[in-house]
């Protein structure tokens, strides 16, 4: 087992249902309804929640943040590049912490 330290942070991507379709449209790697995304998505962060020592982080992704990206590189917005992104975004937000 690869050992953390107390302060590591597991960020996970996470979409707000309104977004979901076109979010989708973006990113053809995921599939199914927001409420299947959502179910698979929770039971994820309980097993990541139970495995690991830190924290897991929900990281609101938008749309609009994913078109700017895939605009400004012209790669398609798959699970790697969302993860990379909720990382960067994680790591913001625990680094402005007081």
């Amino acid at each position: 087992m690869v050992e953390q330290p107390d302060d590591s942070i597991i960020a996970v991507a996470w979409y707000k249902p309104e977004e979901w379709a076109d979010i989708r449209r973006l990113c053809p790697d995921l599939h199914g309804t927001y409420q299947e995304w959502l179910a698979d998505a929770e039971a994820m962060i309980e097993s990541l929640s139970k495995s690991i020592e830190g924290q897991v982080m929900k990281v609101d992704l938008t749309v609009d943040e994913l078109r700017r990206w895939k605009r400004a590189t012209g790669r398609e917005v798959d699970s790697k590049v969302r993860s990379q992104l909720a990382m960067k975004a994680a790591e913001r937000k625990h680094l402005m912490r007081p």
